[in-house]
């Protein structure tokens, strides 16, 4: 037999959670986004023999003004994801999971609309190399606001199994 690379051993990587969700619908921020989630983790192995994980968290503000130059959308959107996923096997190589963008607060003036959603940009991805692999999730934060002078939005960001949080 040849040898084998680690991702060939691990198989595909994966997205183990949803593709698509809402966090912010009508101005109301949705209460079952914080529980929505993607990641990238290795097909073959299961989550069992995955360890060593940390978390990665931090948050942004969008402010949208009217006309006038008032604030009539205030938004506190927030991420999450573990990282450093690690298999016995293939100690060099990480994985990320449980990628979640929610909205923890917003307020949005009368006669404004704001929604925001989220939603995987293809499938999971390595990032590194065939023998060191590095999951990484790309997802789409995409944010429309209307009213007077409507606008939108796109986000993505990309979470890897090292921690990096890359955006766009």
């Amino acid at each position: 037999m040849g040898d084998s690379s680690t991702a060939d051993m691990i198989g595909a990587i994966v997205n183990a959670g949803k593709t698509a969700w809402d966090i912010i619908k009508d101005g109301r921020a949705v209460s079952t986004a914080q529980s929505a989630y993607c990641g990238a983790v290795p097909e073959k192995i299961p989550f069992t023999k995955l360890y060593g994980w940390k978390k990665k968290t931090g948050s942004w503000n969008v402010v949208y003004e009217n006309l006038y130059g008032i604030d009539v959308i205030e938004c506190e959107l927030k991420y999450s994801f573990q990282y450093n996923g690690q298999c016995e096997a293939h100690p060099k190589s990480v994985f990320v999971t449980n990628f979640c963008v929610w909205a923890p607060k917003c307020d949005v003036a009368w006669g404004f609309t704001f929604d925001v959603n989220a939603s995987t940009r293809g499938r999971p991805l390595n990032v590194g190399t065939k023998d060191k692999v590095i999951g990484a999730i790309p997802l789409l934060v995409r944010m429309s606001a209307g009213g007077a002078n409507s606008k939108s939005q796109t986000m993505e960001l990309t979470a890897r199994g090292d921690g990096k949080l890359l955006t766009k």
